[in-house]
């Protein structure tokens, strides 16, 4: 008998680092954002990055809000809205 195999994990780093701002600064993130959310609900979410940039309230308290404001049918731009926080983790 024989056999053999092999394969190789095809992964290469293609994003630079995100400039330098507030807590939070993916411009993609907020156009995105924007179309979907509802006008009142879009200034929610800005009042609510607002007081964590101020540091009114923490980062769970942010996150717990942006979810509430997203809700169910949005929950894909809840979880870009968590990455984009904890890669601004203070």
């Amino acid at each position: 008998g024989g056999g053999g195999g092999g394969g190789g994990p095809g992964s290469r780093p293609s994003s630079p680092p995100p400039p330098a701002g507030g807590v939070v600064d993916g411009k993609q993130f907020f156009r995105q954002a924007r179309s979907q959310l509802s006008y009142e609900a879009f200034n929610d979410f800005l009042a609510n990055i607002k007081r964590l940039n101020n540091q009114q309230q923490t980062r769970e308290a942010t996150l717990e809000e942006a979810r509430r404001i997203f809700g169910p049918e949005l929950a894909h731009l809840y979880k870009e809205f968590e990455q984009l926080l904890s890669r601004h983790a203070v």
